[in-house]
């Protein structure tokens, strides 16, 4: 760790976790300081290796420039003019004069 320390992190924790922090640092012959940060380079590790893993498996990116996808004819959509109607469609409500009928005989049939 010979690198130039120029930042600074400052976290908030209980007087017992700072205290068990402390012990193990010094079970370690290092600093409280070395002890966080060795913590987090670790984890900082664990997370680039989990994501250099995922970015072979399925070709992810960091770069977040737009990138243009040719659409091969294997997987070119077609536009349909009329699907097929769902099973699920609603059924129509009756209009107010329908729903009257029900009710009072119509005089149009007579």
């Amino acid at each position: 760790m010979s690198e130039k320390l120029t930042e600074s992190i400052t976290h908030k924790c209980t007087d017992e976790e700072k205290r068990k922090l402390e012990a193990i640092a010094r079970s370690r012959k290092m600093s409280l300081s070395e002890l966080v940060r060795f913590v987090c380079i670790e984890e900082i590790s664990e997370v680039e290796a989990l994501l250099n893993c995922l970015q072979t498996e399925f070709d992810l990116t960091r770069d977040t420039v737009d990138t243009c996808i040719d659409v091969t004819p294997e997987f070119a959509l077609e536009l349909v003019s009329n699907p097929e109607p769902h099973f699920s469609q609603a059924q129509k409500k009756l209009s107010c004069y329908d729903q009257l009928s029900i009710f009072v005989p119509s005089t149009k049939s007579q």
